[in-house]
């Protein structure tokens, strides 16, 4: 009997546990960073140009919409958690993390909280790109190419939900 492909995914995972961890510490220690080599170390995609004000802009018509879509959820704060490590490690971050504590109480659009947050963020942080790749964050996702588990097959997966 084959077996189940949750416990290959627990095995596989349980040999590669220490890289796992040296990625994520790579993610927490330098997410903008980092997470904007990703497609680039993995799957070869060129690099973007995009700066942090161009993606708060993209994510707040995103916010917005998705904002109280069903019922009382997501709510701005569900909405805002994912932005909070953007400004990790650079000028303005732990002024900008209060405005964000202070807004919250009362913020009712993404657009709101952009324009009552941001002022916190230097422009040249908000306007820089993700430019180069810092000392190791792609060997970090280079290295998982080899350990990340096989990718589900459509046969697999119709035997799952058969």
């Amino acid at each position: 009997m084959k077996q189940p492909l949750s416990l290959i995914y627990l095995e596989h995972g349980s040999k590669h546990i220490d890289q796992y961890d040296e990625m994520m510490r790579s993610v927490m220690r330098n997410p903008w960073y980092t997470l904007g080599h990703v497609d680039t170390a993995v799957y070869g995609e060129p690099c973007t140009d995009l700066t942090r004000r161009q993606v708060l802009e993209k994510y707040m018509v995103y916010g917005d919409s998705i904002m109280r879509k069903y019922g009382h959820k997501p709510t701005i704060r569900d909405v805002v958690k994912p932005l909070l490590g953007l400004f990790h490690s650079e000028p303005g971050n732990g002024l900008w993390k209060r405005k964000v504590d202070a807004v919250l109480q009362h913020c009712p659009t993404m657009k709101f909280f952009l324009e009552e947050t941001l002022v916190a963020i230097p422009d040249a942080v908000l306007d820089s790109t993700v430019g180069e790749a810092p000392s190791g964050c792609i060997d970090t996702f280079v290295k998982l190419k080899g350990i990340l588990p096989p990718p589900y097959t459509a046969r697999e997966y119709e035997a799952l939900y058969a």
